[in-house]
């Protein structure tokens, strides 16, 4: 609940939540957990069959991030619209993705069978614009057959007079990146996947020991613009939410694959004492404004707290 000027938090067990499958991809499977004003992004699980192909080769003009919690799921990401084999990237369990606008990917579909996902996926996925409006393709074979308006991605007839392609950053969270201990915060540790004050965006992993004493810079707070999205990937993690500050605290218990969506104004922290019993990981992003990349260096605020 909220009250005044503040607004409530969403707290979503996304492991009971049905499965939307859409009936042109069999096997597939979404579960949205948030929705941007004016069709302007959204935030999903993604489910992949085994043995799923991906998609032509094709490109976004918005930036979309992902993290896959479970699974296989392959892109061949291109460095050039005419490149036929770019580096092939399997993601696995772990992964974490940052794709700006203009990164080509996909290019499997068809024609590169060993790439098909070997025990399908599921994946956290945020697109931050509108997949249908703002993605095209710039492989042939959809510019010689192309699918019916709303039945698949266009062909760009125009690519080659885009100047810049741009290139992801892909990070294998479990082998790649180990833990580091948060100095003066006894039992926590935290990954730094994405710090990105030009477009204000972050992008953090944490992990807070069983039993540790809850640290100080998750009491109870909130921020005045920016928006924030937190999905525990395992463990056990309780957070208090208030309506105002100085009214009583309102308790969620969080286990895997719980997802909280903090929009501006909100207010929440861990539990006073000890926030998890058996130990917690959890995936924390933060825009500055809104809900996607800024176009102006936007650093992200500071949080209030009470």
């Amino acid at each position: 609940t909220a009250s005044g000027a503040h607004v409530p938090i969403r707290v979503l067990d996304t492991e009971r939540m049905p499965m939307f499958a859409p009936r042109t991809r069999s096997g597939w499977g979404t579960k949205n957990l948030y929705q941007a004003p004016n069709d302007g992004g959204h935030l999903r699980l993604l489910y992949v069959p085994p043995g799923a192909e991906g998609a032509y080769n094709h490109y976004h003009e918005f930036h979309e991030w992902a993290y896959n919690i479970a699974g296989d799921f392959t892109n061949n990401e291109s460095t050039a619209p005419d490149q036929v084999s770019g580096p092939l990237q399997r993601f696995r369990e772990g992964n974490f993705l940052s794709r700006p606008p203009f990164s080509l990917h996909g290019g499997e579909k068809g024609r590169m069978k060993h790439m098909a996902s070997q025990i399908g996926a599921t994946i956290l996925m945020m697109e931050e614009g509108n997949v249908g409006a703002g993605s095209y393709t710039v492989d042939p074979a959809v510019r010689d057959n192309p699918p019916a308006p709303g039945q698949g991605m266009q062909y760009n007839p125009d690519y080659k007079k885009i100047q810049y392609w741009s290139t992801p950053r892909i990070i294998d969270t479990l082998e790649k990146m180990p833990w580091q201990a948060v100095d003066g915060a006894p039992g926590l540790n935290v990954k730094y996947l994405i710090e990105d004050p030009s477009h204000g965006y972050r992008a953090t992993m944490w992990f807070l020991e069983a039993g540790a004493k809850t640290p100080a810079r998750f009491r109870p707070h909130y921020y005045k613009q920016a928006h924030q999205f937190n999905f525990v990937i395992n463990g056990d993690l309780q957070i208090d939410a208030y309506s105002a500050p100085g009214r009583k605290a309102e308790s969620f218990d969080l286990s895997k694959h719980f997802f909280v969506d903090r929009p501006p104004m909100s207010i929440f922290g861990l539990a006073d004492g000890v926030a998890s019993q058996g130990g917690v990981v959890w995936l924390e992003v933060t825009y500055a404004k809104g809900t996607r990349w800024t176009d102006t260096p936007t650093p992200i605020e500071e949080p209030v707290y009470f």
